[in-house]
């Protein structure tokens, strides 16, 4: 029986290690991307797009993609926190995590669970290749 224990407490321990990572894998897969040029292109052609900023609200005041709200980045958005966002819009999300996009990805992958039909993710480089690019910023 100690043995049956120790490998419950074991195996436990380990899927609580792993647990965090779990919606961040999915979401990635289940989201669009869009490169920064497209991006770049739908705000030159203007079209309605709802740019949303995942990135710590301190990072976000120090540069953002014109017209980017902030959003920050939670593990569990909620239907409140969106409320006065538009659902008609197609919505670009983007953050400074590298490659994978994995916290945009998983705000993405959010939102369309809470209604957004149209959501895409920044690609990778994201904020970084959009800065270099010299993209609009505010």
């Amino acid at each position: 029986m100690r043995i049956f224990a120790k490998v419950f407490v074991m195996l436990f321990s380990v899927s609580l290690f792993f647990y965090p990572t779990w919606p961040a894998f999915g979401a990635s897969g289940e989201v669009p991307r869009i490169t920064i040029e497209s991006l770049k292109k739908m705000m030159d052609d203007k079209e309605d797009v709802l740019i949303i900023d995942v990135q710590p609200r301190g990072v976000y005041e120090k540069g953002h993609i014109k017209g980017a709200v902030s959003l920050p980045w939670t593990p569990e958005l909620t239907e409140a926190q969106v409320a006065a966002l538009p659902r008609h819009k197609p919505v670009v999300v983007y953050c400074g995590c590298g490659p994978g996009e994995e916290d945009s990805a998983s705000v993405g992958a959010r939102l369309i669970e809470l209604g957004f039909s149209d959501v895409k993710v920044l690609a990778d480089p994201s904020i970084g290749g959009w800065k270099q690019a010299g993209y609009p910023m505010e």
